[in-house]
């Protein structure tokens, strides 16, 4: 198991509301869910190139239209 540390952030409450519903709903706890965010954006963002700091929006747009047809195939 890799090792933890604890973070705090502000939220607003809509959000941490809507994080709990959405984690509840996966059957996940809050932690697992936005760890699970947090890795899959960091995994998807790594192979992008990046320009002036940034990703070239295209591609990025590219990219982000293809995780959807994934998540649309695995809700079939």
């Amino acid at each position: 198991m890799t090792p933890r540390k604890q973070m705090s952030m502000v939220l607003p409450a809509t959000l941490i509301a809507a994080i709990k519903h959405r984690a509840a709903a996966r059957g996940q706890s809050i932690t697992a869910y936005i760890t699970a965010l947090v890795q899959q954006d960091l995994s998807s963002a790594e192979d992008l190139p990046l320009t002036n700091g940034g990703c070239h929006l295209a591609e990025r747009l590219h990219h982000l239209e293809q995780r959807v047809v994934k998540l649309e195939e695995q809700a079939l």
